[in-house]
């Protein structure tokens, strides 16, 4: 493995003594790692933050690649306690997941920017971008009337860490112009029009995250963190191919999410409690894709004008 070069160069001078400020014991800022992950799972330190600018041979979900170029993208992994119930552990993604989601909401609403952020069943934030498309699909109140599709601008990887621990990624593309993302599904906060720099998301996704882990230690905040994610999930009443694996797709819609952090789907079409529910585990599924951008502008619209 490379050796991590530890360097504050490139963050802002007072980042490390802000972040403790909101409750992070410990704080590594790196120009470049491997991994964020690899790093925290190797101190294994409750409320221990590690970010860097570049992340050369980091792994996704399912071990997909996670490299990120350098000075384009927020790259950090948090050490927190699990919640008291194990039964609960299965919430965690999600709960981080709608923590990002919620940090880079308020970051928007500060500066008057017109961005919808949301969550996807189970790690992803999707931001709505009005890319300028001609597929003719109309986005709905609220948009200009411009073409465009729900894409991702965010990810989380949670690893369970020996003590009752879980390290929590999360990957933000923040500078990245077309050309630069490795997929037409994926956007940044620049490229939605949300002008702010790293630091300044890095400093939210942390304040949130760090909030969202000592509501999900207390049963009266669980309850409220649970209703969040299920209000800000896309992926409820969307229609869904979900892969699993092995290598069968079902079209599905969105119903819920079960007290166990699973996602409750039924057959689209059916009538209400006509057909059996499925429930899927994160385990259990291999992609959740949201339908086509069709039908996700026909929501969006619908929504718009409820």
């Amino acid at each position: 493995m490379t050796s991590n070069t530890n360097s504050s160069v490139a963050f802002s001078p007072g980042m490390p003594r802000d972040l403790r400020a909101d409750g992070w014991a410990r704080v590594d800022l790196f120009d470049e790692v491997d991994s964020t992950n690899v790093v925290a799972l190797d101190t294994a330190e409750r409320w221990h933050l590690v970010a860097a600018h570049r992340q050369r041979a980091g792994r996704g979900r399912l071990d997909r690649a996670w490299v990120t170029p350098a000075g384009a993208a927020v790259t950090v992994s948090m050490t927190l306690p699990l919640p008291r119930d194990a039964a609960t552990w299965g919430w965690v993604p999600l709960f981080v997941g709608d923590a990002v989601r919620a940090a880079l909401a308020q970051l928007a609403d500060e500066r008057g920017a017109d961005v919808e952020f949301v969550t996807k069943w189970p790690n992803d934030v999707l931001v709505w971008d009005d890319d300028g498309d001609e597929s003719g699909v109309d986005a709905g109140p609220g948009t200009g009337g411009a073409s465009g599709d729900w894409r991702k601008v965010a990810g989380v990887l949670c690893q369970v860490a020996p003590g009752n621990l879980v390290v929590a990624g999360v990957g933000v593309n923040v500078a990245q112009q077309r050309g630069e993302l490795p997929v037409d599904t994926a956007t940044s906060t620049s490229l939605v029009g949300l002008d702010a720099a790293r630091d300044e998301v890095l400093a939210a996704v942390a304040a949130h995250v760090a909030r969202a882990a000592r509501a999900w230690c207390e049963p009266v905040a669980l309850a409220a963190a649970r209703e969040s994610v299920r209000r800000h999930c896309r992926t409820i009443g969307s229609l869904v191919d979900v892969h699993t694996p092995d290598g069968k797709v079902a079209r599905r819609r969105g119903a819920g999410i079960d007290d166990g952090g699973r996602l409750v789907t039924t057959v689209p079409g059916a009538r209400p409690g006509s057909a059996p529910t499925m429930a899927y585990s994160v385990a259990d599924v291999v992609h959740a894709r949201l339908g086509s951008r069709a039908e996700a502008g026909e929501r969006r619209g619908r929504n718009a004008d409820e």
